[in-house]
């Protein structure tokens, strides 16, 4: 299809755009008009909604919250999408590196290229896709480019895109695929698991001490309903400061079990390493430490490239694989992170991704 001049987008590409341009500008915004939160998620009301009816008996679901309520998750996406995203995008000829398309470094939307980057790739790791909207030029060359918010779009039966409910061209979006499903559909189990974990840590952390049930030995000398509560509330202090607290004449105590403390600390390391291996990164980066010591040294520049080899090129590929392809760079060209900041052994003091 060819264009002359300015392109006509379908509302839902040009809304986005629309919105962008406004915030970019100052323009004041309708007060019925609000920005959505980077951390909404597709259908996730209705996830919510089918969790809270059903219970622990329904559909398993996991929103993006849940997940960020998990610190090893937090701690992996940040070392991916933080370094990548710092990666300026640049085109390539063979080896050789050639002069990059403008929309690569610049844009006229509120969403700089770095943060469209982050939450691409942050995309790619929580739905296990992302989608851009892109304007084209006359000569059908992108000009501009911004993400749209996972819940904002969707496939439909056709597997055509949708973009705010309306259907759009093929060259008016980049759509990236992931190179796995996401962690909120593959590892819904664990984030819940995870969470449940913190908060049996946070309940042991404040009751340090067994379960214990008191109990009335002598029929004689049964407390007041005030006299229990008090006694209980004193009871539930002393545990509190892990002190000791006394047995009035007349009651005992039930110990209803023991969790030992290392049950905690193994199974926060072992949740650890799950998701060292979600994420496709070394455990020790996320501070887990495996079963067996390991005595092999290593170098900072040796985890660097084990990095930047394995983890970081295992969600990169997928995007450089897609702005490779010749509706994004003319044919012969490609696209692809550049590197050169990680590979080097010294690191400069500004980061290499900033906008002309």
């Amino acid at each position: 299809m060819h264009r002359s001049g300015a392109m006509l987008l379908p509302m839902g590409i040009r809304s986005v755009f629309d919105l962008a341009s406004r915030v970019a500008s100052g323009t004041a915004l309708p007060k019925t008009t609000r920005l959505a939160s980077p951390y909404a998620g597709a259908n996730t009301l209705t996830k919510v909604a089918v969790a809270d009816m059903w219970g622990e008996d329904g559909p398993l679901f996991a929103t993006y919250l849940d997940a960020m309520r998990v610190p090893a998750i937090v701690k992996g996406r940040a070392l991916i999408v933080g370094t990548l995203s710092r990666q300026p995008l640049a085109k390539f000829r063979g080896s050789e590196k050639v002069k990059s398309d403008p929309w690569m470094y610049r844009t006229s939307t509120a969403q700089n290229p770095q943060a469209r980057m982050l939450w691409t790739i942050d995309d790619c790791i929580m739905y296990g896709s992302s989608l851009w909207a892109v304007q084209r030029g006359s000569k059908e060359q992108i000009t501009d480019a911004i993400r749209v918010l996972p819940d904002e779009w969707e496939l439909d039966d056709d597997l055509r895109i949708k973009v705010r409910g309306q259907k759009v061209d093929a060259d008016e979006v980049i759509l990236f695929e992931g190179p796995q499903l996401g962690l909120l559909e593959i590892a819904a189990a664990d984030i819940r698991a995870s969470i449940a974990m913190g908060r049996s840590w946070a309940q042991r952390v404040d009751s340090p001490v067994p379960l214990v049930a008191l109990k009335i030995e002598d029929a004689n000398h049964e407390p007041t309903d005030d006299e229990a509560d008090q006694l209980i509330e004193s009871w539930e202090t002393a545990r509190r400061k892990g002190g000791t607290a006394l047995l009035p004449y007349g009651l005992g105590m039930d110990v209803h079990g023991e969790t030992p403390t290392d049950l905690y600390v193994n199974g926060r390391n072992a949740a650890r390493l799950d998701w060292a291996n979600y994420l496709a990164l070394p455990a020790s980066l996320l501070d887990g430490s495996t079963a067996t010591a390991s005595l092999t040294y290593s170098t900072k520049q040796d985890s660097r490239n084990e990095l930047v080899d394995l983890s970081l090129a295992y969600w990169a590929t997928p995007i450089e694989a897609r702005l490779s392809q010749d509706d994004v760079v003319p044919s012969g060209t490609r696209t692809a992170f550049d590197l050169e900041y990680l590979a080097s052994p010294t690191q400069p003091t500004q980061s290499p991704a900033r906008e002309d």
